[in-house]
């Protein structure tokens, strides 16, 4: 069973290198002919949190402070009828060591939820924050295995005892 996902929100994330913290790689769209390179995950979020901001979609709930003068993000709008098919570059351009098509559904609470689909596998999981998202992909590409619902663990400060389970809802 293949599933089709459509929208302007899609994203395809190919991962090329794995280093011993981080990885690197690209991010395409149906905006541009050409892939965005990250060179860490935290480069990889700041260009998805710009392009969702330059498509406006899904529409920010919250609106960041910064220590910067207000400016617009992302760069110029981008138009409906400038899209193109992102499944059939999907299929030319894959990771060399993995392929995540992104979909960010809603963007509340401050991050992200939405669902994520390891490519050579074909299993899809639902996300909901980017650090889950990010914990999901580094799953896939270390232990060859993506979960739903997988324990996400936080450190706590010296002497404080865990009295909630990250995997359940709030």
């Amino acid at each position: 069973m293949t599933e089709r996902l459509y929208g302007p929100n899609l994203l395809a994330i190919g991962v090329d290198a794995i280093g011993s913290t981080d990885y690197s790689g690209r991010m395409w769209n149906a905006y541009q002919t050409e892939p965005e390179y990250f060179s860490n995950s935290m480069e990889l979020l700041r260009m998805m949190e710009a392009f969702f901001d330059r498509i406006n979609f899904p529409q920010s709930a919250v609106h960041y402070r910064s220590f910067q003068k207000e400016q617009r993000r992302g760069g110029p709008a981008m138009r409906a009828e400038d899209r193109k098919p992102v499944m059939s570059e999907i299929e030319k351009n894959r990771g060399d060591k993995g392929t995540f098509i992104v979909q960010v559904m809603y963007r509340q609470n401050a991050t992200w939820q939405g669902q994520v689909i390891w490519a050579e596998q074909n299993k899809k999981v639902y996300f909901r924050s980017a650090m889950e998202l990010l914990k999901l992909m580094d799953s896939a590409l270390e232990n060859g295995t993506i979960e739903q619902g997988e324990k996400i663990s936080f450190p706590l400060p010296e002497g404080k005892k865990e009295d909630r389970d990250e995997t359940e809802p709030k």
